[in-house]
This record gives structure tokens, sequence and C-alpha cells, in this order.
């Protein structure tokens, strides 16, 4: 049995060579925000992504729009969860890329001290599996489509995150400028309340124009302090986004509009979609999952072949060589089923991937179309503004503050529909980008370069 012993133990070696360790992963307690921009990561990870290049953000100066949804999709929590999914498809990958063991088998015996046994038996066996390393490649295949999908599927969950910070950025813009619109029109009836307040006083005038002043003013604040409820709220849900804390400051560099896609490169954009949009191409992905899972399912139907090689000694001290097949023959199942389920799961991916592109083109068409008619409704109330005249001299207590109040009030109404109608021709656009596999040129880019 000597002889024996230092074969097992070098079998033992390799086999515990190739076992991977345990260590402990404890779960945080506490939140990981950054406390100000300059805090925030660049990991540099890159992958291919069509129509994309580095972005540059100068984190010492206020934040544009392409800065922002940089720093989204680099630094939001959630997109940073996401990302190990695709560390957990790979690590599939990897394991249905590694090829089925052969397993051994031992066996040693001792004779009855009643019987007849002149030695103690052994029996040595190496067994494999064929019908695996047949399916092996198909396996493979599947599981690196698999990897494929998710990780395109990471990439898209970016592209919406940074079109939900394009589109929070377009918000705060809006907020910002009617608040500004607005502010003339507060601090006008601001001063008049304190006119009409002391001239009641003085009983000059009576004291129900002092309450109409008052009521007057109180709605124009009303609508100024809804105005920066939604403006931080905006700010809140923005530095969500970029992974900041609730206090940490933000600086926004604002009145930063995105562009129209003129039609040529819409129509460029729409026939390259398959090729652009990861949401296709992680559908592509899937659909080729499915298809090598229904190669692997019909494969399944044919007999399943187990080769074993073995040597044995018995008790008289004869030794024997042989070779063994095993046949699994499929006559009452034959795989039938996996391969009508394999079939039909292919068949339900091509349908999506019909239906969303057929989707991608009514969309676009649709948000096109709201998009030119936003611009030209922005463009008349533009002339309308322009149109105005210039505001009319005045002064407090005089007749002229109606006359000077209803101007206020026009160009404030005129303004701020052209900030609301900006902000929804910007989030149009953003929609079309991302719609039509164009998100921003350079929001999706690793590395990005950070001052």
């Amino acid at each position: 049995m000597h002889s024996w012993r230092i074969p097992l133990l070098l079998l033992t070696d390799l086999v515990l060579a190739g076992c991977a360790t345990y260590s402990s992963l404890p779960l945080p307690q506490h939140a990981k925000l950054a406390a100000s921009t300059r805090a925030l990561t660049a990991p540099v990870t890159a992958f291919e992504t069509p129509g994309v290049r580095a972005a540059r953000v100068d984190l010492r100066r206020p934040l544009d729009a392409t800065a922002v949804a940089t720093l989204a999709v680099l630094n939001d929590p959630m997109l940073s969860a996401m990302r190990t999914e695709a560390g957990v498809a790979a690590a599939q990958s990897y394991a249905a890329g590694l090829l089925p063991w052969p397993q051994i088998t031992l066996g040693a015996g001792r004779p009855d001290p009643a019987g007849t046994g002149l030695s103690n038996p052994w029996s040595l066996s190496l067994e494999q599996n064929v019908a695996a390393l047949l399916q092996h490649g198909a396996i493979k295949h599947a599981a690196q489509a698999s990897q494929a999908r998710v990780q395109l599927d990471v990439i898209w969950d970016e592209w919406q995150v940074a079109q939900q910070a394009r589109f929070v950025y377009a918000d705060i813009e809006a907020d910002v400028a009617e608040r500004a619109a607005l502010q003339p029109l507060v601090a006008l009836y601001a001063v008049h309340l304190k006119a009409a307040q002391a001239g009641a006083a003085q009983g000059r005038v009576p004291q129900s124009a002092a309450l109409e002043a008052k009521a007057t003013y109180a709605s124009f604040v009303t609508q100024l302090n809804a105005l920066q409820l939604r403006h931080d709220k905006d700010m809140a849900v923005l530095r969500g986004l970029l992974g900041l804390a609730p206090q940490a400051p933000l600086k926004l560099a604002l009145d930063d509009h995105p562009s129209l896609m003129d039609t040529k490169n819409l129509r460029e954009a729409l026939a390259a979609l398959p090729h652009r949009r990861p949401d296709l191409m992680a559908l592509a992905a899937a659909y080729k999952n499915a298809d090598e899972r229904l190669r692997q399912a019909v494969a399944a139907q044919f007999p399943l072949i187990g080769v074993s090689i073995h040597r044995e000694r018995d008790t008289e001290g004869v030794i024997s060589n042989g070779l063994s097949l095993t046949l699994n023959l499929p006559f009452l199942n034959g795989a039938r089923g996996e391969v009508a389920v394999a079939r039909a799961t292919r068949q339900t991916l091509h349908a999506t991937y019909q239906a969303r592109l057929d989707e991608a083109v009514t969309e676009t068409t649709a948000l096109s179309e709201e998009a030119a008619s936003l611009q030209r409704q922005i463009v008349r109330l533009r002339q309308t503004l322009g149109q105005l005249p210039p505001a009319p001299k005045t002064t407090l207590g005089n007749v002229t503050f109606n006359i000077l109040a209803a101007y206020l009030t026009q160009r404030n109404q005129i303004a701020a529909q052209i900030a609301r109608l900006h902000c929804d021709l910007d989030q149009a656009t953003i929609a079309l980008d991302t719609l039509v596999g164009m998100p921003l040129d350079n929001t999706r880019s690793h590395p990005a370069h950070f001052l």
C-alpha cells in the first residue's frame, strides 16, 4: 500500500492548488457620499461605445450639462451597484468556459478471511462525459452572449442616468429663469405694499387698497417660494445622481442648451441604430444566447455518451484493463421540451427586437416633430417679447403704477413661458439623442479627464 501513498498525496495537492479561498466582506455601516465635487471619483475603465469621445471636466468651475452627465455616470451609487452585475456575468462566462472535469474512481478491498482470496483487490477508473465536451462550445458561447448582454444593459442604464441628469439640469435652468423673471414683479409689489400700508395708515388711501396690495404681494411670494422649493428638490435629485452629500456645495453653469439634430443626421443615426443603442445590442446578445441555448437543446436530443477507462486487480491477483461506454438513450423525453422552450424564447426575443426597432422610429418621429413645434413657439414668444415697448417710467403712488405692474406682469408671463418651453425643448432634444443612440458625444466616456 505504500506505493499508492505518494500518488494520492500528489493528487490531493493538485486538487487543493486549484481551489479558491474564502474571505469575508462586511456590509458598510455608513453612507459613502462625497462632501464636494472635488471628491468625486473618475474610474479609468473603458468600454467601447460607438459615437462617444473622452470628456474633459474642470471641477474648479461651475458644471455645465456635459460635466453633470459625465459625473452622474461615473458616480451614481445605483450605477456602481449595477456594474457589479457585469462582474457576476463575467464570472459565469468564465465558469462556462471551463472544460468538464474527468472523474477518477479509486477502490480497494480485503478478502474475507473465510474466503479463498489470495490478495487485496483494487480498482482505478478514469471517466469522462463526452456529451458535455460536445456541448461545451454552445454553453460557452451562450455564457459569453449573456455576459455581453449584462455589460450592454449596464451601459444602457448609464445612458438613462446621463439623460436623467441632463433632464434635471434643464429643470434647474428653467427654475432659475422663471425666478429671475418673477423677481422684478415681486420687488415692485413689495414696495407698492409698503406704500399702500403707509397711505392707509395716514388715511390717504382706503384700507381695502392696502389689503388688496397685501394679497397680490402674497400671491407673488407664494409663486416665488414654489419655484424655490422646486429648485431645491431638483438640486437634491442632482446631488443624489452625482453621489454628493445632501449639503455638498454644487455650482452649475446653467444657460447650456443642447442643439437639435438636423434631419440628415437623424436619418443616419436611425440607420445605424442597431449598432449604436446599447439596449438593442443587449437584445441582440440575448438573442444570440437564446440561439446557442437552442443549439444546446438540439444537441441534447442525441444519446449522451460517457467513456470510462479502468484498471483493476481481483482477489486472485489478476490485473485487467477495460473500456466502458455509457449511453443515455432519449426514448421517452429526448429533450423535446427543452427544444420547444428554447425555440419559443428565441422567437420572443426576435419579436421583441423588431418591436423595439419599430418603437424607436415612431418615437423619434414624434419627438422630432415635438421639438420643431417647441422651437417655433419659442421663436414667436421671443418676437413678442422683443416687440414690447420699453418699461414705463413711473414712481410709486403715481396713477401709472398699474401700467408698470401690467407691463411687468406681461413680461414675466412671456419670460416664464419661454423658460418652460426651453426646458421642454431641451428635454425633448436629450430624449431624442438618447433614443437614436447619441446620448451626448462625450457623456459616457472613459477615461474622463478631471482637473
